[in-house]
This record gives structure tokens, sequence and C-alpha cells, in this order.
């Protein structure tokens, strides 16, 4: 089998972690809105090539890649069975990202491998006689296919009718070897299988989506008007999807004791209780963006119909009427065209209302003026907008200060004649005062998709001839749902695993990626349940000290882990990082964050302590990779703290750490490892014993006499990554005095 198969391996998606992360940083770092899985296939999505040559640049985020679980092993595994020089790397990466591609694949430690930078991977492929591949894009591996090399495609959605037979989806790498040499790799196979969360789903989402949310979860469908319905399903819920139908009070969030995520299939949140689920300590998400060209083209839509009179004409030739001298359309070059919120959408609108030679001006006060000059939109007052322009479009979210933002004293300030267009919220224009002014003839159009009550059955706006009504469907393009599927389903599964995402709405945004963050925040929830063990009474005042160069929201994210946890001990309401200060406040513990020395040479520390009569301080260090627990009580340790573990506090004296292994052999407790501190001879010590069995309570009372003793705990500590299955889950704790 050596002699006839020569093996091509992709790198994004196949030995890295889904490229997802690329995503998030291109669209944040140049406000684009490409979909999630744009670097599964960079070029095949069309992403720019000064965007390609960033993302896998020295300083781009391909960096912070994780490796594919089993990618290593999987590699080495080839080279060993087909031999090194049967085994390669074909890329459609940018050649020039070949110094930084080496030196990840280097630093996580995969095999030296040839390897070639092709987006043209077939002729690559032919050329070096390769027989089989493995890929994560549909693209390439149909062209594999079509040039006779059997490929092995990494996707868990079903193989669609025509597909050609020398393509075979697989999973995961594990069953991608099994296809390949006829063996499962059992080294490395998964014992237990995935664990199954519950998701209602309210209202209509993606077929993909579903199909993406059904392989971890039981879905549970419900018409969101149902409230009774809706509160029933909730009962043992994990996660609820919505779209804007759905009204998410605190009766709704009440319903739901379990309930750890309500995802808003789209943008505006407007239908969700943010306040009441961060209080219930629920993450709430959206997909902000991923419907900002359906909605933007939605808004074009509409203008251009009724610019053209397009409803008028089509009736009238429909009912048998040539009435074209009744018509009297106009065109939009030379029109001055008002864009109220440049945001994701109004961008949009800004970029295609270019096409047609139009005047644009905006307002937006939250929107850099750099922005303004790329959309080329002249920025000005919002009183100035309503006078000059003869097209008002509002694309805003629904705020305090955005409320009925048009009503009948601003559109007395109007331009006479001009047209209106609401795709943003109903709340933004009263509809009253609209309808009084359409019929009067002060505006002379409109166009609306929203309204303040969705369904909308009744509304002042309903038989006028001068109106075209959508039903909120602005952002419903196929393109825009699976975009929107996509980035919900795949979030509220990493969500409900424990993970940071980069779409929370009550979580300030995350400028670490969310393996990087789960990994510190999850040392981070370890600190603060060894401090809740260390001091079993809720102190006054929690102080986190910081030192480094850390960002502000990754302090804030690791401060709110640590809370999170000492607090399930500290007191009996359900907490998460979510809601953490929210309840410090209200049972008065003052949460204090100190800024020490933020040179960036120095490796970030986080030391979390609690003073008075008796206290305490855990320290975690993070090399801006790997995070650990290395200091106790300003006691120094060697390795950082994981696992079942016995903590004493003692005098550094002759045969107690002896003594305490006597009382657990004697108990049958076996001793996997040991590490002692103290500041001087014959001091204060510390000691901390891993072990591989259960201490009885009869045990850790027998310790705590020992002469020397002061305290002792037993703790169970995750370590940085997580176990299969184990998102939140906890060991008991125990201390004695």
């Amino acid at each position: 089998m050596n002699d006839v198969i020569r093996l091509a391996l992709d790198l994004d998606g196949v030995l890295t972690e889904h490229p997802r992360i690329l995503a998030h940083a291109a669209n944040e770092t140049f406000g684009l809105t490409l979909p999630l899985h744009a670097f599964v296939d960079s070029a095949g999505c069309n992403v720019p090539l000064e965007i390609r040559r960033w993302v896998y640049g020295p300083d781009g985020p391909a960096r912070r890649l994780r490796p594919a679980p089993k990618g290593r092993r999987f590699v080495e595994a080839a080279r060993a069975a087909l031999g090194a020089e049967n085994v390669l790397i074909l890329t459609a990466r940018p050649q020039e990202a070949r110094a930084t591609t080496e030196e990840w694949l280097r630093e996580h430690g995969f095999p030296a491998c040839a390897i070639r930078f092709a987006d043209d991977k077939v002729a690559v492929a032919h050329a070096l006689g390769v027989s089989h591949a493995v890929e994560d894009s549909v693209r390439h591996a149909t062209a594999y296919a079509a040039a006779g090399i059997r490929c092995l495609l990494l996707t868990t959605d079903p193989k669609p009718e025509g597909e050609s037979p020398l393509i075979e989806r697989v999973p995961d790498l594990a069953a991608a070897w099994e296809r390949l040499l006829g063996a499962p790799d059992e080294e490395e196979e998964v014992e237990s299988g995935p664990i199954r969360y519950r998701i209602v789903i309210s209202d209509v989402i993606d077929p993909a989506a579903r199909a993406r949310l059904a392989r971890e979860a039981e879905l549970i469908d419900v018409d969101g008007q149902d409230v009774a319905a809706l509160t029933a399903a909730l009962r043992d819920a994990d996660a609820l999807i919505v779209r804007s139908e759905t009204q998410v009070t605190r009766e709704v969030l009440a319903a739901g004791p379990s309930l750890r995520v309500v995802a808003r299939a789209g943008t505006g949140v407007d239908n969700i209780d943010v306040q009441g689920a961060t209080e219930a300590g629920i993450l709430v998400l959206n997909a902000p963006g991923a419907n900002a060209v359906s909605a933007g083209e939605h808004t074009i839509a509409l203008l251009l119909a009724l610019t053209r009179q397009i409803p008028d004409a089509n009736a009238a030739v429909h009912a048998g009427r040539w009435e074209r001298k009744r018509f009297k359309p106009f065109d939009l070059q030379g029109k001055t065209i008002g864009i109220v919120g440049l945001g994701r959408v109004g961008s949009v609108v800004a970029q295609r209302l270019r096409a047609f030679e139009t005047r644009l001006i905006g307002y937006d006060p939250y929107i850099a003026r750099e922005r303004f000059q790329q959309l080329g939109v002249e920025p000005v007052p919002y009183e100035r907008l309503l006078a000059e322009a003869d097209v008002v479009t509002f694309h805003v979210p629904a705020t305090s200060e955005t409320i009925n933002m048009l009503d009948a004293d601003a559109i007395a300030r109007m331009k006479p004649g001009a047209i209106v267009l609401n795709c943003a919220r109903g709340e933004v224009v009263d509809q009253e005062a609209l309808a009084e002014a359409l019929r009067t003839g002060r505006v002379a159009a409109a166009g609306v998709d929203v309204f303040p009550d969705e369904p909308a059955y009744t509304s002042p706006l309903f038989g006028l001839p001068n109106v075209i009504l959508t039903p909120h469907i602005g952002g419903s393009s196929r393109e825009a749902l699976a975009a929107v599927g996509e980035m919900i389903s795949t979030t509220t599964l990493a969500a409900l695993r424990g993970e940071a995402v980069p779409n929370a709405v009550n979580l300030p945004p995350a400028s670490l990626q969310g393996p990087e963050l789960q990994r510190l925040t999850r040392v981070a929830s370890a600190a603060g349940r060894l401090l809740s063990v260390l001091r079993s009474a809720r102190p006054e005042r929690l102080e986190v000290i910081v030192q480094g160069a850390v960002p502000l929201d990754v302090t804030e994210r690791v401060t709110a882990a640590a809370l999170a946890e000492a607090l399930r001990r500290w007191t009996d309401r359900r907490v998460t990082p979510v809601n953490a200060r929210l309840v410090a406040r209200d049972l008065g513990l003052d949460v204090h964050i100190v800024t020490g020395n933020a040179d960036p040479a120095l490796v970030p520390e986080f030391a979390f302590e609690v003073d008075g009569d008796d206290p305490h301080r855990v320290t975690v260090r993070w090399d801006r990779n790997e995070a650990g627990i290395m200091e106790i009580d300003r006691f120094s340790l060697e390795r950082p703290l994981a696992g079942d573990l016995l903590i004493t506090r003692h005098w550094d004296r002759p045969g107690v750490v002896g003594r305490v292994g006597t009382i657990l052999g004697r108990y049958n407790v076996n001793i996997a490892g040991m590490q002692v501190g103290r500041h001087e001879r014959g001091g204060q010590a510390i000691m901390v014993l891993n072990v591989d069995d259960i201490i009885p309570e009869a045990a850790l009372a027998e310790i705590v006499t020992i002469p020397g003793i002061e305290s002792a705990y037993v703790v169970s500590l995750p370590s940085a990554v997580p176990e299969s299955g184990d998102a939140n889950g906890w060991g008991a704790a125990r201390a004695a005095r």
C-alpha cells in the first residue's frame, strides 16, 4: 500500500482548528462581512489577496490558530505508514506565508514535511503524483475528484446526490485514517460520546444550521408566540434560539432554570430582555452583520420600487390597464440621500447607492469621520440631514436615543415631498405621524419593513396608496439566513461547551480568540474555586491584582470567571460570569481591580486576594498561551495546580509531611505527586498533594490533629483544557482547620 498512496494534506481546517477565528479577525479589522467559513477556502470565497496576506502574515491571526485534535498524530502516523517522502502539505495560502506557516508547524510539534502553496491544487498534485488528499473544502475536493484523485472530505454534512464517488465524507481525522489505511487509530480513540444539549427553537432557522445543532443537541420546536408552550418547553432547556417574533421576557427567562444561552438569529435584540437575562446569568448572543447585505439590498429594492412606481404599474398592467402616462417615475441620479446610522447595514446602503451617482449625507455620532470618508458620505447634523435629503433612510437600533427619532416635529423639518425608508426597527419612526404625513403629501412616499409590534395585524400605514409595506423580510434572503444560521448555531454550541464566543451581547467583546480565552478563564475559574475553599466565609472585598500588559476585556473576563466560581460557594444564588458582578454588588461584596506593572515584557499574572481576619491569595500566571495556578498564599509552586488535591498550611517541622503520608496510606489513598513550599526553614509552609483516591472525612480530621498542621483543604480543580463532557462541572471541596 505504501507504493500506491501519495498523500496531500490541506492545512487550514484539517491540521488546524476550524479557521473561523480568521474570518472574525478580518471582519473586525477591515469592517468586512466574511462568512465564518471564508478561510476554509479563502480564494474560492473571493477573499481579497491583500486580506489573505495580512491574515497569514507575521502579525496576522493565523499564528493564533490551534492544531486540530489528532492533527500532529495524523501526520506522524502517515509518515510512518507511507514514508516521509509520500506525505506533503498542500495549502492555498499565499506563497508569502511560507515562513509563518513553517514556524507555526514547528511551534506545534509537527514533523518536518514538504509544503506546497497553490490555489490550483490539482495541477501541483498531478505534478507530484498525489493519489489521495484530505480536505475540508468542497471546491477543492470536487476538483481533486474530477482529476481522478481520491479525496477524504472532513465534514459532518450528508453526501449530496450526484457527488463523485471519489469523494468520501468523514467526520474527523480518526475516520480519515481508518478509510485511508483500513484500521482505526486505537491509541487516540475517544471513549465517551458527545454531550447532548436541549435547544428550544421558536422560529424558522436555516436548515443547515438545524442540522449542525442536531448533531450535538436535541431540538425542540415551539411556536414562540404561544407563551404557555414556550415556557413549558424551556423547563429543562440549555438554550433558546429566536428570531424577531418571539418576545423573550423575564417571565420566559424565569421558565428556564437551566437556560444558559438565548441566541437571536439576527442583529437586533430589542425583543429580548437583555438586562433580565444578565441578572439571571444567561448569555445573550446575536449575529451582527450576518444579514447586513440582505437588509441593505432590501432597502435599495424598496427605494427603487417607490421611485419607479413599480407596485402600481404592475397592478395596472395585470388588471388590463395600459396607463403609461399616469406614472411619473424619477431617477436617483443627483438626488440627496440621507442615511441615519452608518453601521453594517447603513454602510451596505451607502456602497450600493454610490453606483446611482447620488449625493450621500449621513448622521451617526458613533462612527469615526474616517469611516464616512471611506464610504463617500458627508457627515452632517441630524437637523441638516432632514432639511436637505430627498430620501431619508434609517439603519439604527431601537434605543432611548432613537425611539420615535422621526416623529411629527422631525417630519415638519423635513424637505417637503421627501421619501422615508425604515428597514431598521419599528419604534424608530412614529407610524401615526408618518401616516398623517403620507395622507397630506408632506411625505411623498415611504417604504417600511418593520413595525413596533410584530407580527403586525393593524397599522395606521395599512391601506395608504403611497407606502410599500413588507413583513420584516429585509434580513431574510437565502444567503442571509444561511450566514445567520451558521454564526448562531456554531456559537450557541460553543457557548454551551463553555467556550468564549465573539458575538456575546452581555459580555465585553473578546480580544482573545475563543480557545485561548477559554483556557485562561477556565484556570481563573479554578482559582476562584480554590479561593472560596481557602476562605469559606464570604469576604467583604475581593481584589484582583493584574501584572503585565493585559487587555481590559481579558481582565474583565478573567475576573468574572473567578468571581462566578467563588460566589457559587459564597451564595446559593445562580451565578455565571454573565451576572457575577451584579450578584457581588447585591451581596455587598466589593470587587476591585488593581493594575500593576503593565510592562509587556512581564509574564502576565492575575492575583485573586481576600483580606480581613482570614486573608488568602491565589495567583494565576499566563504566558499568553497556557495558564496555571502557580502560587497560593504567596507560596510559589513548581507546577500548575490541577486534579484532586490535598493542600495543607503547616509549620516547617520534621515529620509533618511523613505523618500526612502515613494517614493517607492507612486510608488507602494513593499519592500521585507532591509540591512543598516555604519562605524560610522552620517557618510557615505549604504542601500540595495530588491524590488518586477520595480522601475520607475521617482522614482529613486526623490530618488536622497533627502537631504543626494549621489547616487542610481537599479540592478538585480542572486542567486548563476541559475533559470531554466537562464544560462547567466541578468536583467536591472540603476544608478542615
